[in-house]
């Protein structure tokens, strides 16, 4: 499927944060994510994204390979969280992100286009978010 396809669907199932019922998963967009600056880079919004969560004092990886992520057990906190870059440039990274939203050990999962998020969060349900990475407002 054509990029231009994959990136309609994206936009047709994102939501903004007034669809998430995660507290926590609310608060990470509404203060964290949407405080980046429109038109910023992945780097940026990695950078944001460690920062907060290390103010809140959630583990926090920016794995290199799928078996840093697949292969990874939650640190000794309760939460923990990795950055995966570039979930739909190609078919690779379609097809790990994929693996990684269905994995057990996966409970939430943030598909912001250019880059996800998972969390490995001890006694929470599974639930997969698509989110704009941009307030409307």
């Amino acid at each position: 499927m054509g990029a231009y396809v994959s990136y309609l669907k994206y936009l047709w199932r994102s939501r903004d944060q007034h669809s998430v019922h995660s507290p926590f998963v609310y608060e990470l967009l509404t203060e964290c994510i949407y405080k980046v600056p429109k038109n910023s880079k992945t780097k940026a919004y990695n950078q944001a994204i460690q920062a907060y969560l290390e103010k809140k004092k959630v583990s926090f990886v920016s794995p290199t390979s799928d078996t840093t992520i697949i292969g990874a057990s939650p640190a000794s906190k309760d939460i923990t969280g990795y950055f995966v870059e570039e979930i739909h440039t190609n078919c690779k990274q379609k097809e790990l992100w994929k693996k990684l939203v269905l994995d057990k050990k996966i409970q939430i999962s943030i598909d912001c286009w250019s880059f996800g998020l998972i969390f490995t969060k001890k006694d929470q349900e599974k639930e997969h978010f698509i989110l704009f990475k941009n307030s409307w407002r």
